[in-house]
């Protein structure tokens, strides 16, 4: 029995597709943001976990928000859909907030057997929203050979291309390490939380 009360959700996504569009923007401007000095990990699109303390945060979510809801307008409305279905109501989008974004990483043998950060997943509270039906989510676009997916304490759960998957975010967890090093591969992840904003539901990262 699983330790996070986490919710599956087949999508019914190009994955393929949404990554070679990923891929194409690496050198095209600053979409691929660096965001560590010490290994290959990047995100494209603002996170209140990174940026939400920023100044830089509202500015930069009204300059990329258009952006990315051209690129990946499917993939939004398919999310945003089974969302909805799920809670019984209209999950939306808010210009002001960013729109879930995506984390990258280029496999590097330097990537092999480092986790991410233990953490509880506040960013509502971050942005000063509350934490009413506060919820997080994730969406495998990309995984490598050897899988990829999210610790707890006591297991790890693996993520499935084109799946996403919810949960409160409120049970101690990290993104799971590289298990092996296979050349040219990626793990790309959508990124997402949800929260009520007043009588909506809001999907944002």
């Amino acid at each position: 029995m699983t330790s996070i009360k986490l919710v599956r959700m087949p999508l019914n996504i190009d994955t393929d597709s949404i990554a070679k569009r990923l891929k194409s923007l690496k050198n095209k401007g600053t979409l691929w943001e660096s965001r560590s000095a010490d290994f290959p990990f990047y995100t494209v699109g603002k996170a209140s976990y990174l940026d939400g303390r920023s100044g830089k945060y509202y500015p930069e979510v009204r300059i990329l928000n258009p952006i990315l809801l051209h690129l990946f307008n499917d993939l939004y409305a398919e999310v945003a859909g089974k969302l909805s279905k799920h809670f019984g109501e209209w999950v939306t989008m808010r210009d002001n907030l960013a729109l879930p974004g995506f984390h990258i990483f280029p496999s590097d043998e330097k990537l092999v057997g480092i986790a991410g950060h233990w953490h509880l997943d506040y960013p509502h509270t971050t942005l000063g929203m509350g934490d009413e039906d506060a919820h997080a989510f994730t969406v495998a676009i990309e995984l490598p050979k050897c899988g990829g997916g999210l610790d707890t304490k006591d297991e790890y759960i693996g993520y499935n291309v084109g799946e996403l998957v919810l949960h409160d975010g409120l049970t101690n967890h990290r993104i799971s390490s590289y298990k092996e090093y296979h050349p040219d591969e990626y793990r790309i992840t959508l990124q997402g939380h949800i929260i009520r904003d007043g009588a909506s539901l809001i999907m944002f990262w």
